[in-house]
């Protein structure tokens, strides 16, 4: 049985271990059981309410879960007129451009958004980031120091149970800080920076270096045939690129890793720094072209 086996068998487990959470999943991709703009306890949704309001076909919902003494909420709004478009992971609560970038793209190609509401904070209950909260075995997070508590099997079965199958890739968005330590920035991800894990690979034309499509796989760049080829596309649209060569002894936690790891599909990030919404909405607009999404709104601007 392949890890991708083994996590689905691990579901039907945790379904019995997790009340309400069926119900609140079929809620999320019908009209009925949506909750009011009002009533959704996330500042990102009252911050867009304007916009919410006017999109009829938006349906808002709350999943709430315990997991090692964590109560984790996660807001879910689904197109429910266009159901077919990709799920878009929000796992940062204070990435803003990220939020908005995401509401764009589910109002423009349909699908549906997962956020983790944190208080508009990065890290959960100041304990834990959920970026690094993916796994489902002590043997597959051994080596994730900023696991708060090992393993996290239901927060990971319930956001690969969210995901809508039809896609077949991961798509999340994130921001970061402006430049990298390495000249004279604060941030971690950039476009110009080269380490044993992550490799930058700056388009011509392709803007700050903050402002990229992040690519993962098990083998080196030049290895990887179908990194190349989604990074040959990108440059050519002039969007930077970052692949992230995961390996099982640098195994972080995060959903990249986790996703490439355990052989689930194809995982794509769209990074942009703190307030590059417009470079952020340009990224998602050359990504969905891509992968051949369709736009199912053209007026969304």
């Amino acid at each position: 049985m392949n890890n991708a086996a083994k996590l689905l068998t691990l579901a039907g487990a945790l379904a019995v271990s997790i009340l309400g959470v069926g119900t609140a999943q079929a809620q999320s991709v019908a009209n009925e059981g949506c909750m009011p703009i009002a009533q959704v306890r996330d500042t990102d949704i009252s911050r867009n309410a304007d916009i919410l309001a006017m999109s009829e076909h938006l349906c808002l919902s709350e999943i709430e879960f315990d997991e090692n003494g964590l109560d984790w909420r996660l807001t879910v709004i689904d197109n429910t007129k266009h159901t077919n478009g990709p799920t878009i992971f929000l796992l940062h609560d204070n990435e803003n451009s990220a939020f908005d970038t995401a509401l764009y793209s589910i109002r423009k190609y349909g699908g549906k958004i997962v956020a983790v509401e944190a208080s508009d904070k990065r890290v959960f209950h100041g304990v834990q980031d959920p970026n690094r909260n993916f796994g489902t075995s002590k043997s597959s997070t051994k080596s994730c120091r900023d696991m708060r508590t090992k393993p996290s099997p239901i927060f990971s079965q319930i956001m690969l149970d969210l995901r809508h199958t039809r896609a077949n890739f991961f798509l999340t968005l994130h921001n970061n800080a402006n430049g990298h330590s390495g000249n004279g920035g604060s941030g971690g991800i950039s476009a110009k920076r080269n380490s044993r894990v992550m490799n930058g690979l700056l388009a011509p034309n392709g803007g700050d270096e903050d402002d990229a499509v992040l690519l993962a796989g098990t083998t080196p760049f030049e290895e990887d045939r179908k990194a190349k080829k989604a990074a040959a596309y990108f440059h050519k649209a002039g969007v930077n690129v970052i692949y992230e060569h995961v390996t099982p002894a640098g195994n972080d936690c995060s959903f990249s890793n986790f996703v490439v790891l355990n052989q689930l599909g194809r995982y794509f990030n769209i990074e942009a720094q703190h307030g590059h919404f417009d470079q952020q909405k340009h990224m998602l607009d050359v990504f969905m072209k891509f992968h051949r999404v369709k736009a199912r709104d053209k007026s969304v601007e």
